[in-house]
């Protein structure tokens, strides 16, 4: 079974992946978006779940 550090491409500019102030930069901005979309997923659905339960609940006899 092949490790995931060498599966990995390898970054030419000298800078060592996650150490690189750019790759940092980005990484943090894109876990930041990830986690607000996903909770806002959630909540969406979450109101989505209780606005139908609702409407069924109401049809039935």
């Amino acid at each position: 079974m092949r490790s995931l550090r060498s599966a990995a491409p390898t970054i030419t500019d000298g800078s060592c992946g996650w150490h690189s102030p750019r790759l940092l930069h980005l990484s943090i901005y894109t876990i930041l978006s990830r986690r607000s979309v996903r909770r806002h997923n959630a909540v969406s659905a979450r109101a989505f779940v209780a606005i139908h339960t609702d409407e069924v609940a109401s049809l039935l006899p």
